[in-house]
């Protein structure tokens, strides 16, 4: 992990609250609990290596479940979010961007997998001609157009073959579909969260993917495999 993956967390996931007045800082990023509890602790380990201080992770509920929040409260850390990086505070939902100083593939190509393990999903489709599905895609969804088209440009100049469509929910959907260009986006981009790459290597080593299974039933399953 690195500061462009970060971003990319923090544009997808994130929420940055700054307040003089009331004199309260702080980020905060959510996960899901099943696949994200191992990555939480991978950030946890940056975030305290980059600021000294260490988020906490709780448990939280709202209507649709349960889910991972991971809080920093660091008035320094914070300001160099927005005056250093450029990142918004306050809602963001429907105006978030990659800020226009990243505009290097070197940088872009790790905001945009911070991105996706953020807001984005691997998974395999089936056809009639197989019983387990073997079709992969790579899909982002987001509810600003500025980024969703962002994200569509960045990739298509790196020779990615995009495509958008605006869904039924009034967000955005960006997808690449097809082996070779799941290959690409491994070779070029890579995933950091190890859910997403034991739905990856599971795809690989069977050469079809097992739908419905867990992350936990995943890494036994490799395991075994190997």
């Amino acid at each position: 992990m690195n500061i462009y993956e970060l971003i990319g967390l923090i544009i997808g996931d994130g929420y940055i609250a700054y307040n003089k007045k009331k004199r309260y800082y702080f980020l905060e990023i959510t996960g899901d609990v099943l696949d994200d509890t191992e990555f939480f602790e991978k950030i946890s380990h940056f975030l305290y290596n980059l600021t000294g201080k260490k988020p906490i992770i709780s448990l939280r509920k709202r209507e649709t479940g349960q889910f991972l929040q991971m809080h920093l409260n660091y008035k320094s850390f914070v300001e160099y979010l927005i005056n250093k990086l450029d990142l918004p505070f306050g809602k963001k939902t429907f105006l978030i961007k990659i800020p226009e100083k990243f505009n290097t593939w070197k940088e872009l190509k790790d905001i945009l997998r911070g991105i996706f393990e953020a807001d984005g999903s691997l998974y395999f489709s089936k056809s009639k001609k197989n019983k387990y599905p073997t079709y992969p895609r790579i899909e982002f969804r987001t509810s600003s157009q500025a980024l969703a088209f962002q994200i569509l440009n960045i990739l298509k100049k790196q020779d990615f073959n995009m495509n958008i469509m605006k869904t039924k929910y009034k967000d955005y959907k960006i997808y690449l579909s097809g082996e070779i260009m799941l290959e690409k986006w491994v070779k070029e981009i890579g995933f950091s969260n190890l859910a997403t790459i034991t739905k990856y290597d599971l795809w690989k080593k069977l050469g079809f993917y097992i739908p419905k299974i867990t992350f936990e039933e995943r890494k036994k399953l490799l395991k075994a495999i190997n």
